[in-house]
This record gives structure tokens, sequence and C-alpha cells, in this order.
């Protein structure tokens, strides 16, 4: 008998336990089968084309994606930091949130926070949110301060930047208040919707997206006269952060080839056969233009202000949605937070509070949770050795259920970070 009861083959001799690197059940069953180290090493090794990076090209048809490191290493994040989010335009809010002398709105990018808020003269104005003393944090969240006071040591700002009290200031002769103003940051509005940009040379939205303003005011009713009525990031602190690198979000979001199998209540709401998808150089958007009014997601009437699905996307970080019923829109960010996570924030716009709760329960119930579970297997699965690279699924006529969204997305961040 061998190690553990285990009978010997007939004819074999004993190998010693150095020579055993694995041990099987053969085709035959009583029998083992024995293998050398040098063998299950064999066996075991990464075949070789999973090593080796395969081109990004210009044809979707003819493209692998990403590599799987540019969602797993952390010091591609610390890249894309400044190759991306540095040099974005990022969703924080709406004029109407900020209409008041004193109201503020603070948006994280990255590891940069930010505010805006409305000044004395009634003008918007945008300002790293950090004290120029010694860097704590100014603002959270939102709301109305007279006056921008640091929480640690009492210095204070003007609300159009401007330091207005540090505490023996007046007694250093060499001290020069002028030196210690907040920063300023890129603000520009978008039909009333706000954005962001840290980079003081950045080109106009209008100018890096054009048409983006257009195809949002020809598809939402009435959108300029919607307004917030309340925050949007799915329903719990918990759903809203999720354990997924944020590209993996931006590519979930970025495609409907997996809502067949993965959303079968938002492929009942849609007629996807005649579901389109337009992908311009830094903005897209998806659209159905035929829904069913009686289908598995909730329920809505052919009389409801919106009869169509549409889905935007702008480069980087901003998503936009407009789903079937009363007026509404729903405007997201995903953010990274870290090189792992991704955080939402967001709002729901209509024209009045009033809240449709069968649609909503859907959204934050099974719509939210869906996307979150795929996301986060995705992430666990870039991980894997046996994984690196896949392909862009598309038809000839790059129909909406394609994937060349997906491609135009992984074509900006490969440029964005010059690989």
């Amino acid at each position: 008998m061998g190690d553990y009861g285990l009978p010997y083959p007939n004819g074999w001799r004993r190998l010693v336990r150095s020579e055993i690197s694995m041990l099987f059940w053969s085709a035959n069953p009583g029998s083992w089968t024995l293998t050398t180290r040098e063998e299950t090493d064999a066996m075991n090794a990464v075949p070789e084309p999973f090593l080796k990076d395969k081109p990004l090209s210009d044809n979707a048809a003819d493209s692998y994606t990403m590599p799987a490191r540019l969602y797993t290493d952390p010091d591609v994040f610390e890249q894309e930091k400044e190759a991306i989010f540095a040099k974005s335009w990022h969703y924080i809010g709406h004029q109407s949130h900020v209409a008041k002398i004193g109201d503020y709105l603070t948006l994280d990018i990255a590891a940069e926070s930010v505010f805006v808020i409305r000044s004395d003269d009634d003008e918007l104005r945008a300002f790293f949110n950090v004290c120029r003393h010694r860097a704590h944090r100014l603002l959270e969240g939102a709301g109305n301060t007279r006056a921008i006071v640091c929480p640690y040591h009492a210095w204070s700002y003007h609300n159009d930047g401007r330091l207005r009290h540090a505490r023996f200031a007046n007694e250093m002769p060499s001290f020069s208040p002028e030196e210690f103003c907040l920063p300023p940051v890129r603000l520009e509005s978008l039909g009333g919707l706000l954005f962001v940009n840290l980079d003081p040379y950045a080109p106009p939205i209008q100018t890096l997206a054009p048409g983006f303003e257009e195809d949002l005011q020809s598809l939402v009713p009435q959108f300029d006269s919607l307004r917030p009525m309340d925050t949007f990031a799915f329903d719990s602190p918990e759903s809203a952060d999720w354990s997924a690198n944020w590209k993996v979000v931006v590519d979930n979001y970025v495609e409907c080839y997996h809502c067949h199998q993965a959303h079968p209540a938002l492929a009942d709401l849609m007629e996807m056969t005649s579901y389109e998808h337009e992908v311009q150089e830094r903005w897209a958007r998806q659209v159905s233009r035929t829904t069913r009014t009686n289908n598995k997601a909730y329920r809505f009437n052919a009389s409801d202000d919106v009869q169509i699905a549409a889905y935007w996307y702008l480069w980087p970080t901003t998503s936009i949605w407009l789903v079937p019923g009363d007026a509404n829109l729903f405007v997201l960010s995903m953010m990274p937070n870290g090189h792992e996570r991704t955080a939402f924030s967001g709002h729901r716009y209509g024209l009045s509070e009033s809240v449709d709760a069968e649609r909503s329960e859907y959204l934050n119930a099974i719509l939210g949770p869906e996307d979150q579970s795929l996301c986060e297997s995705v992430q666990q699965g870039l991980k894997s050795r046996s994984y690196n690279q896949g392909r862009f699924m598309v038809d000839a006529a790059k129909s909406g259920v394609a994937e060349h969204g997906v491609h135009q997305f992984h074509r900006l961040v490969m440029d964005a970070l010059q690989i």
C-alpha cells in the first residue's frame, strides 16, 4: 500500500514524495495517474497567447479589448488621475441647486475635491475644496454659507475665493492675503447642467462633444423645464458604491449586448430589434424609440410624457438616463473611489416632486443590483491568470446591441494614457 492507504497500480514503482506533484483519478476506476512536478507545471502554465497584449485597432470588428491590468493595477489609476480625471469635464449638479447667494455643491474627482458656489455678485464660481493654510477640506456635501470657514483653524474666505480672515495675519508684515486665495476651477453650464474641469486650459464641452447638448434637448421632453427633485444614486450608500474599477462600470453602461441575458425586464420594456446606438468622439447615445407599456419592468401609460428609453454617456464619468413614464431625467457621475471601487452620485430630475414608486422600485431594487452584480463579477474575473483580453462583438450594421460603444471608450482610455 502507498501513502494514505492507496494501492500502487500494477507494475509501477513507488515514487518518492518529492517526485510527485499531483495525484489524479484516471479513466479506469480504482487506478491512479501520477504526474511529475515538471509535467504538472507544464499543465498549469498559462498559455502563451494570454500573456501578450493584442492590439486595440481602429476597427472594432478586428480589435481586442484593453488588457486586464488596466482595470486592476493601482499604478494605472495613478496615471489616470492626471491623464483623464484632471483634464475632463465632470457633472456636479444643476444651476438651480445653487440659485441663492451662498448656495454650494461639492464633488470628489478621484483624489481631488471641488465646490461650486454662488457669489455675492450672483455669479457661479468653482474652487478647489482645500484650505490654503494646512490643506483641510473646507465644505462637505451641499448647503448654504455666508462665508467659507475652514473647520480646522478657522481661516475664512469670501465666496469669490478671496481670503477673508486668518488669525495673526495682520501681525505678520510678510503675509500677503492675495497669495492665499482659493484656486479657481473651470465651470460650464450645459442646458443648466453644471460641469467642472480641473484643467484651466481645457476646451469647452461644446468643442469636445459637439452635438451632445442638441441631442439631449431633441429627445428629452421639456428639457429646459426639468429641475432636480432629489439626489439619486440608487437606494442606499452600499448600492451606490460598487467593488469594481470605474472602467468596468462604464464598459457595462455603454453597451446593451448584455441586456437580453442580464436585464430581461428591461429588454421586455424596450423593443430591442429597433434599438439604436450612436457613437461620437467623446459621447454616445443609446435609444429605444419603441417601448411597451405592458412589460415586466414597471407600468406606464401611453399618454405619459416620455415614451422612449435613452441613455447618454459623456466622457469620462457622466451618465444620463431618460426612461418611460412621466417627465424625468437621471444624471449620475460614475466616479472612481480607488482603483477597484466606483461611487455613484447624482440627481433625479422632473417637473414635480411626485415619485413613480413602481419605476423607482425597478431602478433601485432590480436594475441597479443587476448591474452591480455584473460589474463586481467582472472585476474579480479580470484578476484571473487565464484572462487578459477579449474581443468586441459587433455586426456589420453596428446595431444598437453591438459593442462599438465599448470599443470607442477603450480607444479614449488608451489614447489618454498614451498606450
